[in-house]
């Protein structure tokens, strides 16, 4: 079904590539594309379409991407791309008013551009097609419709029309600046046929399988079929035979007209090959009966062999631009310029008089001649030329005129959309360059700063030139009130100018017209409540303003910092800090300054000296609040005024702002406080010392006690910027570092280390290794104990070693090296199964998922190990007396990381030698062998201490053994004589033993009464 549905749309292209076809068929059969393409009013809006591009739609949606599919598979795009390049001929010719006896003979042919633009309109929005229309040539026909002006029927579908092209199918910035075929050569089918070419050609390259009905090469061969079908054949060279009915076939040659991006060069015979041709012919009889009545002052003459000769476009723009005037053409002897110096999209072009050969601007800004004679086809071939400048022109025209007399709401519509259609162009160095020339940033320039900075004089013009006019001749009044288009200008505009500023000229002109002022204003607090151009806005729309402003900024800034600092930025940016701005602006302004810091570092003298460092401090501590007001650093600002002077700012300290406030930033804001902080602080020992005063150091450490309470199986980019920070900020400063290792800093990392997410063990292993550097800090080290099991540091390090020798196999089951050739390879296998981060969070968010990726793909293990080798060279390998003989063994490998990982080294260059077929020197190979056997003679001096160390281990293990079970058997013995005490003190006695100690009493107590009684008489005597 789809198939039939594919050729029954090819069948209806070629009602578009048939002879003398009537337009109103033409007509009709555009406007029933157009209705398939949009399903039959089911067409998604853009948010959906780009919601679609994930998920696979359903129901009526489904039914318009199955259109637009289909349409792209029927290669009906080239053939209303050719029908519409024929219809804008007829734009060549001025129209002619109906009067008594005369008719228009090209009016049905220029109405026809109207359904033809609505039909590509309809199909541009999805990206195949988009890409198709532009190989087809869809560009030089949307810069013929743009120079139609603002009022033409066809100008917003138009301008729609390219803001989808640009933006589905990006790649055509890259071909605005190369040759393009002209409109003469697209309605004859030269993009037509040059994509039928390529697709036959890869049809017949040798594809094992054949074309389906939908593929590129099946339409190849329906279009070749239906061109049969109307006496149009391929001979066996490939040049295309056009029949006109009665046997007559002109012959077409190849490669007289280039089509540099679009295929082989074709050209097409003078001879009409359709409709749209004989419009052509037509058009040249009326301009040759036209132009002996008048004469067009801006024409300019061609010298004899100008077209042969070699130009650029930036060599031409260049010299165009220093010229006041019109200039000779033997002024540019090298490279003529073969455009005329002004171009007006509303004038109407009229051919010099015949006998002088004379040239219009073509698509591409080329010349073309207006003439189509039959009789000579070489004359008729009209050159290649770049579209770039043509649509720079016709796009600053529409958008100059727009601004003048553009008052009413689809004025404003279609102003705001040529606008994101130059935005997305401006990406592209060429467009910039061919607008700067046409002079589209003045107008932008006056938009943007205008009524804020009341009327400000321009300062160049068209090929600059000086004038002297005022925004008020470049934008109306009625353009700049406070109305949601007006709104959407300002903040296009804004965008149009940051792209222009990558050009010099630009950018000059843009500081000189005060555009970073202008920005300035809406990021100022104060001025936001005193002026009257910012204070017009309602909140909304200001925030709005004001996140735009932040954003250009962002970009604009470290292209002008002379300029920003002039302008006051350093001290708008930092009140606008402490005003306790809203999240969203808080952290734009911390990007702009981040991005202005990394891109411009001088700046960081001015923003520290200024005292950005205590404000930033407040940030990370939460004590600016969110907001809603009552944050400390701005309830300080509010004290202080909007005009509150740098330096009062920078004594406001941290412990001030840690003493006051409760409010809350989210953590992007905090995160990217911390980025401020550590850019500010890198290599600038000057700022260390400031954050030193200011408190930084207990701020820092208080964050880094806060990341045990981060999920320790998710890697946090938070968490990875505190320790950047302190690492910058904190460790380079001996007085710093000294106060970080008072406020247990130590701890806290061994800490994070113990406890927190793998990704982090780098940086934390980096801070830890720099805090060593200084011996002092040695203590603090041993003295570390975990919470978990009271391991202590140097155990922690080794485990951390231990879990990465487990993934390589490097130790064996007996303890010594696995692999003594290469030791740091090990086994090249898991000998040990440990589970990714990701195993916990396998439904992740895409962000998460990338911010994962991320941080492991910095997290190499050999860093790692490199980090845990410098822990101990500053300790010291013999420093760790607590380590048990099995620990020391394991501290015997570590000591010899750094040979081992040359070894490593010398056999990766010996194997890419051997994979590239490379012969050392003599030297160069003895050199390698030499440290190749270095790292195997340590690697067994390292197995036999390895094994000396495990077996003194083994004997104290022994002699402990030995100990124990001597002990046990002593046990055993005591508990014996135990038992057999209890059991004599149970058994009963005999009657003759009971006798014998009943007298032996009796005995005992008579003797003892006798001596009693003795002692007592002796008394009594």
């Amino acid at each position: 079904m789809l198939n039939h549905i594919t050729n029954v749309l090819s069948a209806v292209g070629d009602i578009f590539r048939t002879p003398d076809m009537p337009t109103s068929l033409q007509g009709v059969a555009a406007q029933m594309l157009a209705t398939f393409a949009n399903a039959y009013g089911n067409r998604p809006n853009a948010l959906e379409l780009q919601a679609q591009q994930l998920h696979e739609p359903e129901g009526p949606q489904r039914q318009y991407h199955t259109n637009q599919s289909l349409l792209h598979k029927s290669g009906v795009v080239a053939d209303v791309v050719t029908a519409l390049a024929g219809s804008l001929l007829a734009d060549r010719v001025p129209p002619i008013t109906p009067s008594a006896g005369k008719v228009d003979p090209l009016a049905a042919t220029r109405a026809l551009a109207g359904p033809l633009t609505g039909t590509l309109l309809a199909m541009s929005y999805q990206a195949d097609n988009a890409d198709g229309m532009v190989r087809a040539g869809v560009l030089q026909c949307v810069a013929a419709l743009l120079q139609r002006g603002p009022h033409a029927d066809t100008t917003p579908a138009a301008v729609e029309l390219l803001w989808n092209v640009v933006e589905n199918a990006p790649h055509v910035r890259d071909l605005l600046s190369r040759p393009l075929p002209s409109l003469d050569a697209l309605s004859k089918g030269a993009a037509r046929t040059a994509l039928l070419g390529a697709a036959a050609a890869a049809n017949g390259g040798g594809s094992e399988a054949g074309p389906g009905p939908g593929s590129e090469a099946g339409a190849a061969g329906r279009e070749l079929g239906a061109q049969a079908s109307f006496s149009q054949l391929v001979d066996a060279e490939g040049r295309i035979i056009h029949g006109n009915g009665d046997g007559a076939s002109p012959g077409v040659s190849r490669g007289s007209v280039g089509t540099s991006g679009l295929g082989d060069g074709v050209v097409i015979s003078s001879a009409p090959s359709n409709g749209h041709a004989l419009a052509a012919a037509q058009v040249a009889s009326i301009t040759h009966s036209s132009a002996s009545q008048e004469e067009d002052a801006d024409w300019q003459q061609l010298p004899e062999g100008a077209a042969s000769a070699p130009s650029t476009y930036e060599r031409a723009v260049d010299m165009r631009s220093s010229a006041s005037g019109f200039e000779e053409f033997e002024e540019f002897a090298d490279d003529p310029d073969l455009r005329s110096r002004e171009v007006s999209i509303s004038s109407n072009r009229r051919a010099p008089p015949a006998k002088q050969p004379s040239f219009s601007l073509g698509p591409g800004g080329g010349p073309a001649p207006l003439r189509v004679e039959p009789s000579e086809p070489e004359d008729d071939v009209i050159p290649d030329s770049p579209v770039v400048q043509v649509l720079a022109d016709a796009l600053t025209g529409l958008l100059r005129t727009l601004l003048l007399n553009g008052f009413s709401k689809a004025d404003k519509e279609l102003r705001n959309d040529v606008m994101v259609a130059m935005n997305l162009l401006l990406e592209a160095p060429d467009f910039r360059a061919a607008a700067a020339y046409a002079g589209a940033f003045e107008p932008l320039l006056a938009a943007a700063t205008s009524p804020e900075l009341g009327a400000p004089a321009s300062t160049t013009g068209r090929g600059g030139n000086a004038t002297t006019s005022l925004s008020s001749d470049l934008v109306a009044g009625y353009a700049l009130t406070t109305d949601a288009l007006d709104q959407e200008l300002r903040l296009l505009v804004w965008g149009a100018m940051v792209h222009g500023c990558l050009l010099p000229e630009v950018l000059e002109l843009a500081n000189q017209g005060g555009l970073v002022r202008v920005l300035l204003l809406y990021v100022s607090p104060g001025e936001a409540a005193s002026h009257p151009a910012v204070r017009r806005w309602n909140p909304d729309q200001l925030s709005t303003l004001r996140s735009a402003a932040l954003s250009r900024l962002h970009s604009l800034a470290p292209l002008c910092p002379d300029e920003y600092e002039r302008a006051g930025g350093p001290t708008t940016l930092l009140t606008f800090v402490g005003s306790n701005p809203i999240p969203m602006h808080m952290e734009g302004a911390l990007r702009h300054l981040h991005r202005l810091f990394t891109l411009v570092p001088e700046s960081r003298d001015a923003f520290g000296a200024a005292g950005l460092i205590p404000v930033l401090l407040g940030v990370v501590m939460d004590s600016v609040g969110s907001g809603g007001g009552g944050g400390a650093l701005g309830n300080h600002v509010g004290t202080l005024g909007a005009t509150t002077s740098l330096g009062s700012l920078s004594t406001f300290g941290a412990d001030r702002l840690m003493a006051q406030g409760n409010g809350s930033q989210p953590e992007p804001v905090r995160h990217f406080a911390l980025l401020c902080l550590t850019a500010l602080c890198t290599v600038h020992a000057e700022n260390q010392r400031r954050l030193r005063k200011a408190g930084g150091v207990s701020v820092l450490a208080g964050c880094v006690a806060k990341l045990k309470g981060l999920d320790p199986l998710l890697p946090a980019p938070y968490a990875v910027a505190v320790l950047d920070c302190v690492w910058a900020a904190v460790v380079p400063d001996r007085k710093s570092a000294a106060r970080f290792l008072v406020e247990q800093g130590m701890d806290l990392l061994l800490n994070h280390l113990e406890s927190g997410n793998k990704g982090h063990r780098p940086i934390v292993l980096r801070v830890i290794s720099d805090l060593l550097e200084n011996p002092r800090s040695h203590a603090f080290f041993h003295d570390w104990q975990s919470d978990l099991n009271k391991q202590s540091a140097a155990h922690l390090l080794l485990s951390i070693w231990m879990e990465e020798d487990s993934l390589r196999g490097m130790t064996g089951h007996d303890g010594l090296l696995a692999n003594p050739g290469r030791p740091l390879a090990g086994l090249n296998k898991r000998t040990k199964w440990l589970p990714p981060e990701n195993v916990a969070y396998g439904n992740m968010s895409p962000a998460k998922k990338e911010t994962l990726s991320t941080l492991f793909d910095n997290m190499h293990s050999e860093i790692v190990l490199a980090k845990i080798y410098g822990v101990f060279k500053l300790l010291g390998f013999d420093a760790c007396p607590y380590l048990d003989p099995k620990d020391h063994a394991i501290l015997a490998f570590v000591e010899k990381y750094a040979k081992f990982r040359q070894g490593e080294v010398w056999r990766a260059i010996t194997e890419e030698f051997a994979a590239t077929g490379m012969k050392p020197t003599a030297p160069d190979r003895a050199r390698l062998e030499s440290g190749i056997d270095l790292s195997e003679a340590l690697a067994a001096a390292v197995r036999e201490a390895q094994s000396r160390l495990l077996g003194r281990a083994q004997e104290g293990s022994r002699a402990a053994e030995a100990k124990l079970f001597e002990g046990m058997r002593q046990q055993a013995r005591l508990e014996a004589e135990y038992r057999t005490i209890q059991m004599q003190e149970k058994t009963p006695l005999t009657l003759a033993e009971m006798r014998r100690a009943k007298e032996q009493k009796a005995a005992m107590l008579k003797n003892s009464l006798q001596s009693f009684q003795f002692q007592h008489g002796e008394e009594d005597e």
